[in-house]
């Protein structure tokens, strides 16, 4: 097992010093290289199958353990400011950055401290989390973290005018259940308490749809997406007058059944909507336009073949590509050897559509080390200042969020061209020999 305790950041009067983990962590770190080693050794062979059961139950406990410290030790990454001092969007950021964790895995662990860990007063005491009950159970290691997660959304679901007493034993209630069932059995009763507490549903307002609305599209490994969400009854009611008609069985040619399923006619019904939205060519504030851009080499464009990427880091194919653009407005992109993009400066201060179009497919999003946000959140950077005399042109810009766009220079980053890519030097208090650093997505062809 690696040691813990190598270096871990800490700041310091704008210091990097080296920091080391606790004595009681680094007494668990031991603990558990000992166990290892045992169960290296064949120690699961010398138990019983009872014993072997309860040593799977044992780890199963520890393992729901773990996550208390979360609770308590993000707050405090939080009330000491290290995510902005490190030049990180968030605690969930720094996370993601620090731990090479997921988004959605970082922002779910935030998510769950403030839910399920003390609460920090203004004076440093703790306060009782918001969901008592469902804390108390994880600690104890008789709850999942997906059992929790399942409690937590039920319990957000609940409208506001529902009274405190209610809420505490709907909480109770689901936290007793997850003793004998697992999560899905245990969202199917959080369903039912959620109907049971408001049949009629009149006691949601608005104010409660606003306050639940949401939309992910969850880009998958093979280049498919995922759709999650829980829209307003306006959104909702909207959406479904313009799907609803376009999603009807159509016969085929020679009077057939539409083979589609329900799904997938929905499905085509919303790609249609996606096509008709993409045709739009002005560009919006964030100076990304709305259409499909897609990034591939002369080669590749040539042959017909192979996988471009687009915007969001997506891989989809050539021909499809291709096909694409007989329906929307489709961008192709061709790149240097390097990865960079032929420049085409002007004299304008403001970047316009082409050398917007050749920044979104070498940055591939806001280009500052690890930053994982899209092109349609950027703003365009000129590296060498405008007031200075910096001209804009592709080989001297960049895409940066407005996060990063805000606070690179306080944090002490610089930005340069190299070869027509943006690299960024990190200050002396994070890396003292100044190492440039270039955003993982930004790669070069023959890289791929």
């Amino acid at each position: 097992m690696a040691v813990l305790a190598d270096t871990v950041l800490a700041m310091t009067s704008g210091e990097l010093l080296e920091g080391r983990p606790s004595a009681a962590l680094q007494q668990l770190e031991r603990a558990i290289d000992e166990y290892l080693g045992t169960v290296r050794d064949g120690g699961y062979e010398r138990l019983s199958d009872a014993d072997l059961l309860a040593e799977l139950c044992g780890l199963e406990k520890l393992r729901r353990q773990l996550p208390v410290a979360d609770h308590r030790l993000l707050p405090r990454l939080e009330r000491r400011d290290l995510a902005r001092r490190l030049c990180a969007p968030g605690v969930a950021g720094l996370l993601q950055s620090l731990l090479r964790l997921s988004a959605y895995e970082a922002r779910s662990r935030v998510h769950a401290a403030r839910l399920l860990g003390p609460v920090l007063a203004a004076d440093g005491s703790e306060v009782a989390p918001q969901l008592p009950a469902a804390a108390r159970m994880q600690e104890e290691g008789q709850l999942s973290v997906e059992q929790a997660k399942v409690i937590a959304r039920t319990v957000e679901l609940l409208p506001e005018a529902i009274p405190d007493q209610v809420r505490a034993d709907t909480e109770q209630r689901l936290v007793t259940a997850a003793e004998s069932v697992g999560p899905r059995q245990l969202g199917l009763l959080g369903q039912r308490m959620l109907v049971e507490l408001d049949p009629a549903g009149v006691l949601t307002s608005d104010a409660d749809h606003e306050r639940h609305r949401r939309v992910a599209l969850i880009p998958q490994h093979d280049g498919s997406y995922v759709l999650q969400g829980r829209l307003t009854p306006g959104c909702g009611a909207q959406l479904l007058a313009w799907l609803g008609p376009r999603s009807a069985p159509r016969p085929i040619v020679d009077g057939g059944r539409d083979g589609r399923s329900a799904g997938q006619r929905l499905h085509d019904a919303l790609a249609e909507l996606a096509s008709l939205a993409v045709r739009r060519t002005e560009l919006v504030d964030s100076g990304a336009p709305a259409q499909v851009i897609v990034t591939m080499t002369a080669d590749q464009l040539a042959h017909r073949q192979g996988w471009g990427e687009t915007s969001q880091g997506q891989c989809i194919s050539v021909p499809e590509s291709l096909r694409l653009g007989d329906e929307a407005i489709v961008t192709l992109l061709i790149q240097r050897a390097n990865g960079a993009v032929l420049a085409s400066g002007r004299t304008s201060r403001i970047a316009n559509r082409r050398q917007t179009l050749a920044l979104i497919a070498r940055d591939r999003g806001c280009s500052f080390p690890d930053c994982d946000r899209p092109p349609e959140w950027t703003q365009r950077h000129h590296v060498v200042g405008w007031a200075d005399g910096g001209p804009t042109d592709v080989d001297n810009l960049t895409l940066l969020c407005g996060y990063h766009h805000r606070h690179f220079e306080v944090a002490g980053w610089r930005c340069e061209m190299r070869d027509g890519l943006p690299w960024w030097t990190p200050p002396k208090w994070l890396d003292p020999l100044q190492r440039p650093r270039l955003n993982h997505r930004i790669v070069r062809p023959e890289q791929r």
